[in-house]
């Protein structure tokens, strides 16, 4: 009623028309009244639910936090919007929000677009922006950011009087004051050459793209990038480079980034092995057209991939050095491409770029110049004018006389650019410089310190190059002032030219040249300034306004990039890819470079040296940041040796050779023991055959009771059988699936081991123990990889750091039993466990009770423990996949024939045979590809037919059991299979003192594995990726390793995934055959006894209850 009346009494009160009919003004005119009611009223009539939602929407949306839509947020506002009158206010403002919610929710236009070419980089840098595809490109002529408004008058200085006054290094050398070196100069004189290179002919024109795409490496035309590539799988020409600008640069830059010319073709052959869609085959057998397709599509993708490298390099190694990142003990860095949200809007990123002439001047850091690198480029100049007096008096004419003789050099008839050699390095048959003299040249960079930036800097040999940026700066670019350029970037102008430089003669001699500071040039302006001190977040101390222009230039060139912003996915990257770059190098503070050159110099460096793992710091300055930190005793700070690449002997008798000559081959296992024991050894680190032998004998007797063997099958056999039965999914028809990786032969030799030493596992039976399946299984597999296999410096640091860090809670453990299984306490204890996770069984408590008889240290005991253990994680989980894997392949079917007629013979009968099989498997998939040893002395082995292999003194030799394994002496027809072949011919598991001590838990733990994989009825691979494991190749010592693609498409050194299907015996066309139709029997007449209960393929829950 209330309502009524107001509407009654709005209608009274209404003025009248004017129209001469009566007409109301809506509907004279044709249009709605645009009157709306006030929103205050509105939120009135709202009612306490919709108020309330009201209240709670404004607060979401204005958070910009991403909304739960199950709490129907949205649909409750359209709820309320549908109850206001349609000229309600509230609801247009609330309308117009809603609509500009979504809005923003997708890009306008968006940033990309799908197939090859968004997926490509072009040669020029062209289409980054695919609705602007000439921004950035190659050729055009530089952008300005700044106006120059400010009239410049017509006395602006001589620039060699400015060069004298303000520029010219002067005095003793001024080393750089946070330690940075020369090699950091190097990449920083190639990320600058990635985006300005102004044309000689015309220097308006920048000959290079404005993004940080590798185009020093592949080219700015596609003239250049033909100069590097081979045209055949993505390949490009071993150590080539594209940019004959960069191959006249000092020495440092150029093998700087020949370590990313060497990871493209890593990249490149990983990405054909590892064929993420199934795309790529074998070279020769495609026609012409498919070579082209496969080529281009390897040679795109790997260049995204190895632009990633170089991105990461720049962010984590190169900017966080200028910000002093490692200085303040931290990995932290700017993730500079990632989607930003403000308000729930998106910061743009991906929109391209385009270099100023104000950074072309900018980059001019003359300054920094090493000694070293300022004496090669003397020598060049007076290599071209040897009657020269003193380099102050190069002239243009000169300069440019010398870089026309060394231009030259590089296109002389016949010359080819990957036959460019540069600093006195010579190219081997390969077309590869040798990995020596690199890293020789490149820790030579690192210890060299760069100068000092500001004021006098600039090196004499360098003069004519300040001259002639001073004048393109002025005349040519007509740049803006140096306040001009402060304001924009919103700093404070300087007032005064001791504002400037503090320092007095500086700041009065340019008072001098320019009158008055608001005349000061750029070039100058931004050359001697004063600098920033070192300090955290300063670490490259440049001039006060270069410092803000570098980090707003790396914000504009990595987020402007949308390949390495929007595009940098799996989409343009691959999944591999895409993982590939997520990975870190512990102990290099975030760095990525660490990783291009461990990968690019393998005997260069080792592992824990801060030559390579701080590589942009002189050694001092770098000991300082570790010192700083509290890590120094985690660092090798010694000059690594330049080839101390590791060495194999790849014969029978080559390796028996090295195994017998403990004198001049001694193992390295003790060190790594003694860093997860807690300072103790184990007998695999002695190389003295009497200590060795009195302790084997020992642990022989400890760990092996009798029966061994049968326990071991009977083990196997029931646990595998059950991790089938429990984790296969049902399919249709009676399929069903198993990942006999993750769920079976990667799980049982961890519950064997748990079983042997009384591990509190916590699974769902036992939810109170202190380590999951896949905590045990990572534990033991870092400590046998650390122990054994501690040999690639690339790997060392994150090896020792993950076995420490998993032989903590191993050590408390056993010492926990060692202490409690016996003495007065033992009873109570086992009542106190009896029934969960900390229950000691008669296995564990037969070996902690042998373990304390022997009154040996607790510490050695505790050592025992881990060191008969660790092997099985490594080599019995690994080789049972491999094995299964190696049987399912094309061209051993007659074996997996063979294999499925054992497994359904009684095992007394048939077990010697598939142990055989277990052997000769191995012999062509093996776990490791050898065994490591240190040789004493220079000394020369006679490697079979492999020839004679020389080992210096201090270097690992690689004895390659896996190469040994098909030595056509020592197995003749290594390719075929001999199930039959005596076990004592091998030499897979050692030989001699060190012969593996777990030997006799292989053969018959791997022979039940296979007999319960293979009784499986129609076992087969599941189709598509995966049915098979998915790997990259790296070589080492001339070995091939593998390495497996696991759920997130990194690399595992062991497989963690093989899905394999077989039939459901009790379903027959699709109908269960058990219930009440078969009487409990197994259809195929091979149960082997399984037959009471639910049956499955001899798998039965009653059986396994037994």
């Amino acid at each position: 009623m209330p309502g009524q009346l107001r509407s009654l009494l709005g209608t009274i009160m209404k003025k009248p028309t004017k129209a001469s009919d009566g007409r109301s003004a809506e509907a004279s005119s044709g249009m709605k009244a645009a009157e709306k009611t006030a929103i205050k009223d509105d939120i009135k009539n709202l009612g306490f639910k919709n108020a309330k939602f009201a209240v709670e929407a404004i607060t979401t949306l204005a958070s910009g936090d991403p909304l739960d839509d199950k709490d129907c947020l949205l649909e409750h506002g359209v709820e309320m919007l549908q109850g206001l009158p349609l000229n309600s206010g509230l609801s247009e403002k609330v309308s117009d929000g809603f609509i500009s919610m979504l809005w923003h929710d997708l890009p306008h236009p968006p940033p990309t677009m799908t197939g090859p070419t968004a997926r490509y980089r072009r040669h020029d840098g062209s289409g980054n922006n695919p609705w602007n595809p000439e921004m950035g490109k190659a050729g055009l002529p530089y952008t300005r950011n700044v106006p120059p408004s400010k009239p410049k008058g017509p006395n602006l200085p001589n620039v060699e009087d400015v060069y004298e006054a303000l520029l010219k290094r002067d005095g003793p050398f001024r080393p750089h004051p946070s330690g940075l070196n020369r090699l950091f100069f190097s990449f920083a004189t190639v990320v600058i050459h990635e985006c300005f290179q102004t044309s000689r002919e015309n220097p308006w024109i920048n000959e290079t793209s404005s993004y940080v795409d590798l185009s020093t490496l592949y080219g700015n035309t596609d003239k250049e990038q033909k100069r590097v590539r081979t045209y055949k799988s993505g390949l490009i020409w071993p150590d080539s480079i594209a940019s004959e600008r960069i191959m006249m640069m000092p020495p440092g830059v150029v093998a700087v980034l020949l370590m990313f010319s060497r990871n493209h073709n890593h990249v490149a052959e990983s990405l054909y092995s590892v064929n993420e869609d199934g795309k790529y085959k074998p070279w020769d057998q495609l026609n012409e057209k498919e070579k082209e397709w496969q080529d281009e599509d390897i040679f795109q993708i790997t260049r995204n991939i190895n632009v990633g490298f170089f991105a990461s390099v720049v962010l984590k190694d190169y900017v966080a050095a200028i910000l002093n990142t490692p200085r303040a003990n931290s990995e932290w860095s700017l993730n500079l491409g990632k989607e930003i949200k403000q308000g729930g809007t998106r910061v743009e990123r991906g929109t391209g770029s385009a270099v100023s002439v104000e950074f072309a001047v900018l980059y001019h850091w003359h300054a920094a110049l090493s000694a070293a690198d300022d004496q090669w480029m003397e020598d060049i100049v007076r290599s071209v004018h040897p009657n020269l007096g003193s380099i102050d008096d190069v002239t243009v004419e000169m300069f440019h006389e010398v870089m026309k003789v060394y231009g030259h050099k590089l296109f002389a008839p016949g010359m080819e650019a990957k036959n460019w050699t540069f600093g006195n390095l010579q190219r081997g048959p390969d077309g590869r410089f040798k990995d020596s003299d690199l890293s020789e040249l490149i820790k030579s960079c690192i210890e060299e310190p760069a100068h000092a930036f500001g004021a006098h800097g600039t090196p004499a040999s360098l003069k004519v190059v300040d001259l002639m940026g001073q004048l393109q700066a002025r005349d040519m670019f007509n740049v803006c002032t140096l306040n001009e350029f402060r304001r924009y970037l919103n700093l404070k102008p300087y007032e005064t030219f001791e504002d400037w430089n503090a320092d007095k003669e500086t700041a009065r001699a340019a008072e001098l040249l320019y009158g008055h500071i608001e005349n000061m040039e750029l070039y100058p302006g931004l050359m001697a300034e004063c600098t920033k001190p070192a300090m955290p977040g300063s670490g490259v101390c440049p001039g006060q306004t270069t410092g803000r222009g570098i980090l707003d230039d790396a914000v504009a060139l990595v987020r402007g990039d949308r390949f390495l912003s929007y595009d940098f996915n799996a989409n343009t990257l691959t999944n591999w890819g895409a993982a590939l770059l997520q990975q870190t190098t512990p102990g290099a503070y975030g760095g990525v470079l660490p990783r291009l050159l461990f990968q690019g110099l393998p005997g260069g460096f080792t592992g824990t040296s801060t030559y390579v793992l701080l590589p942009f710091y002189t050694p001092e300055a770098a000991k300082g940041i570790v010192q700083g930190n509290k890590v120094l005793e985690k660092y090798d700070l010694k000059r690594p040796p330049n080839d101390y690449d590791i060495v194999s002997v790849q014969t029978q008798e080559g390796c028996k050779k090295v195994f017998e000559d403990r004198d001049s081959f001694v193992v390295m296992y003790q060190a790594a023991i003694r860093n997860c024991t807690a300072g103790h050894d184990f007998m695999i680190g002695w190389d003295e055959a009497k200590k060795h032998d009195a302790r084997s004998n020992i642990l022989h007797k400890i760990f092996f009771e009798e029966g061994f063997e049968k326990n071991i099958t009977d083990f196997f056999s029931t646990n595998v059988r059950k991790q089938i039965l429990k984790n296969s999914v049902k399919g249709p028809k009676g399929r069903r699936s198993i990942d006999i990786v993750r769920d079976v032969t990667n799980i049982v030799p961890i519950l064997w081991l748990a079983d042997r030493f009384a591990l509190p596992l916590k699974t769902q039976e036992q939810p109170r123990g202190l380590l999951s399946l896949h905590e045990a299984f990572t534990a033991y597999l870092v400590l046998f990889m650390y122990q054994s296999f501690n040999i690639m410096p690339a790997n060392e640091w994150k090896l020792k750091e993950g076995a420490m860090k998993a032989a903590a809670p191993l050590r408390q453990i056993f010492e926990t039993h060692l202490k409690t299984q016996t003495g007065r306490l033992e009873g109570f204890v086992d009542w106190m466990a009896k029934g969960s996770a900390f229950e000691v069984g008669p296995h564990a408590d037969r070996i902690y009770k042998a373990l304390a008889n022997t009154k040996l240290p607790i510490g050695d005991q505790v050592g025992d423990c881990i060191g008969m253990g660790a092997p099985v994680a490594g080599n019995i989980t690994q080789q049972a996949s491999l094995l299964i894997d190696l049987y399912l392949s094309p061209g051993y079917e007659k074996y997996k024939e063979r294999i499925i007629q054992l497994a359904h013979m009684d095992p007394a009968a048939s077990d010697r045979e598939l142990q055989g099989f277990v052997y000769e498997g191995m012999r062509h998939v093996g776990v490791v590809p050898g065994l490591p040893r240190v040789a004493t002395r220079d000394i020369t082995v006679m490697d079979g037919a492999h020839g004679p292999v020389t080992i210096k003194k201090g270097h690992t030799v690689l004895i390659a059991t896996s190469k040994a394994a098909m030595d056509p002496v020592a197995f003749p027809n290594p390719e075929i299979l001999n199930p039959h072949r005596s076990f004592k011919e091998y030499t897979l598991l050692g030989h001699g003192l060190h012969f593996c001590f777990g030997a006799r838990l292989v053969g018959p733990s791997l022979a039940t594995t296979l007999r319960e994989v293979f009784k499986l009825k129609n076992v087969r691979r599941a189709p598509g990726k995966q049915g098979r494991f998915v790997t990259t190749e790296h070589k080492l010592a001339g070995i091939t390793m593998r390495h497996y693609l696991d759920a997130s498409s990194n690399e595992s050194p062991i497989p963690t995934s093989l899905t394999l299907h077989y039939d459901d015996e009790t379903v027959v066309n699709g109908v269960n055959e058990v219930n009440g139709h078969s009487n409990g029997h197994a259809t195929n007449g091979y149960s082997n006894g399984y037959v009471n209960g639910d049956a499955i393929n001899g798998l039965t829950t009653n059986g396994i209850a037994q």
